[in-house]
């Protein structure tokens, strides 16, 4: 064999042994850290609202348009007592999405949490013209239910 070719095999052989080490390297890694509307999520679901603000403003910020992530911020500030600036977020993604039925939910509670009877009962409208007597509908007017034995007492 040609010294060439000796040397050819040799490198190859070389580049192959560093390639298969390389994809054999099974190290672990850790998870990358939970971030955006998925890490919100988890959050709100254990209960820390105010955990999932911060993690909520950068992806609000990161995706303006997004009527789910909108709604999220907005039930986090309303369960933090933020029900002016809840308020701003429920219309906003209200606006992007008429027919949410997460977003007609929870501003439909806020309005039955603040007084605004008429108010809940619009947003209620809405979500039975959309989808029935589904979960989101059935929430609400508890909600509002609750809200008006409340104001009648």
């Amino acid at each position: 064999m040609a010294l060439r070719t000796v040397l050819g095999l040799v490198i190859a052989l070389s580049l192959g042994v560093a390639a298969i080490a390389q994809a054999a390297d099974t190290t672990p890694s850790s998870p990358p850290p939970a971030s955006g509307i998925k890490a919100a999520q988890m959050k709100i679901d254990s209960g820390d609202y105010r955990g999932a603000i911060p993690i909520l403003t950068a992806y609000t910020k990161d995706h303006p348009n997004d009527a789910d992530g909108l709604n999220l911020m907005g039930f986090s500030l309303r369960k933090t007592g933020q029900t002016d600036l809840a308020l701003q977020y429920y219309n906003r993604a209200l606006a992007l999405m008429p027919n949410h039925p997460g977003v007609n939910e929870y501003l439909g509670e806020l309005y039955a949490e603040t007084g605004q009877i008429d108010k809940a009962k619009e947003r209620l409208a809405v979500l039975r013209g959309t989808c029935g007597n589904c979960g989101q509908a059935q929430d609400l007017d508890a909600a509002i239910k609750t809200a008006e034995a409340k104001h009648k007492s």
